[in-house]
């Protein structure tokens, strides 16, 4: 083993004993819908010894898995795809066909709760469960840089100004992103307010 002393103190060191890597990646399809794929992949740093599976050498994957989300222009999921390629244990893809029955949801704020409830802890998984919020924010991502950077009136629209305004620290009332967007729609409604 290893020892780690970034963003520690010279007293201080760290081992390295569990890593999480998580990627996600979103696509513009053929058919005009929306894909984004994110995959999971957990290593220990020492041989990990597991009943279904024996032991597992450092660096072999304890999770390795993909959770995929087709979406509309409206973030209304059309098609999910779930892999769990290592697992703990033997039966644990089982609980793939599961995510199935996110189709036809659409993603938005408290969709989760929905999520959750539909899926039921007993019959998904913790892990692929636990993607669904990095898969909803890579969508928005995906959709929403690719309307920015090829639509420029979809830019500076109303709708997008509601859907963005106040929404973080960067997009406050006042920010350099509000008024870089926004301030010239603003300033011409409060006019015509006066006049």
């Amino acid at each position: 083993m290893t020892t780690d002393t970034r963003n520690t103190n010279d007293t201080v060191t760290r081992t390295p004993l569990h890593r999480r890597q998580i990627d996600v990646q979103g696509y513009l399809r053929s058919d005009g819908l929306w894909e984004v794929e994110a995959v999971m992949q957990d290593t220990k740093n020492y041989d990990f010894n597991l009943r279904d599976r024996g032991l597992l050498p450092i660096g072999e994957y304890l999770h390795d898995m993909t959770l995929t989300l087709v979406v509309d222009d409206r973030l209304v999921i059309q098609d999910v795809r779930a892999s769990m390629r290592a697992t703990p244990y033997r039966d644990c893809s089982g609980a793939e066909p599961r995510y199935e029955q996110l189709i036809g949801m659409k993603i938005r704020g408290g969709w989760m709760n929905e999520v959750k409830e539909k899926l039921g802890k007993q019959h998904s998984c913790t892990h692929l469960t636990e993607l669904l919020p990095v898969l909803a924010t890579g969508a928005f991502q995906t959709i929403q840089g690719y309307r920015l950077q090829n639509d420029r009136e979809y830019a500076s629209s109303g709708r997008n100004r509601r859907h963005m305004q106040n929404t973080c620290y960067g997009y406050r009332e006042g920010g350099r992103a509000w008024n870089s967007l926004w301030a010239e729609e603003q300033g011409a409604k409060e006019q015509g307010a006066e006049e």
